[in-house]
């Protein structure tokens, strides 16, 4: 009971820290520099293809981002040039 307790006082601090921070987070904790970023990285970081913007080719490797035309977003996209 008291192990039960335990865990379920240090899980749910942490979730709803987590979720606060994926909620209320105006760009991406990675690139805190970049204007340019949404938070949107939960609708195609995996994703082999995603659309960069309106008039703009898909491109291969980068995450979806429909929010922000001025190119790839995410942390983990080097090709960026607004990505520090």
């Amino acid at each position: 009971l008291w192990i039960g307790g335990n865990l379920v006082a240090t899980v749910r601090p942490t979730l709803k820290a987590l979720l606060g921070r994926t909620a209320g987070a105006p760009m991406f904790p990675l690139s805190p520099l970049s204007p340019f970023k949404s938070p949107v990285l939960p609708l195609g970081p995996g994703l082999p293809v995603g659309p960069i913007g309106p008039g703009i080719p898909i491109l291969p490797g980068w995450p979806v981002s429909p929010f922000v035309p001025f190119g790839p977003i995410g942390p983990m996209s080097p090709f960026n040039p607004f990505c520090p």
